[in-house]
């Protein structure tokens, strides 16, 4: 694994989830279905700053300051309780579908799967540590 472009990879996913949550969550809202876009938006959006705010971390946890580490941990503790918060609120404030918020939490997977298969990798070519 090289840094590089390992780290093209992730911003390359974060641009696929982007598309993969704005034109499905549009079309559905140009079909009527405000309901299910509200679900589908949200369940992108919790999927797209979950990505962001782990590549953060990782980066701050693995960087050259020994220091904060432990502020580090709380943060991403406290990103994974407000990821719940927001789902929890999504679905007990009936703002949006609970299957548009599932089909828009998927966009991760669907995001990996077009990344791998559009920027296939060679791992037979690299060589171990």
């Amino acid at each position: 694994m090289t840094p590089g472009t390992d780290l093209a990879r992730i911003s390359r996913i974060k641009y696929w989830i982007t598309a993969l949550t704005l034109l499905p969550g549009a079309a559905l809202l140009l079909a009527g279905l405000g309901k299910m876009s509200l679900g589908y938006l949200s369940g992108g959006l919790v999927v797209f700053l979950n990505l962001w705010g782990t590549e953060r971390v990782v980066m701050a946890f693995v960087g050259e300051k020994k220091r904060g580490r432990f502020f580090v941990l709380v943060i991403f503790m406290g990103k994974l309780a407000l990821t719940a918060a927001v789902i929890g609120a999504v679905l007990i404030l009936d703002i949006g579908s609970p299957i548009g918020l599932v089909l828009g939490i998927s966009t991760l997977l669907m995001a990996l799967m077009f990344d791998f298969f559009l920027f296939g990798r060679n791992i037979g070519s690299e060589k171990e540590p």
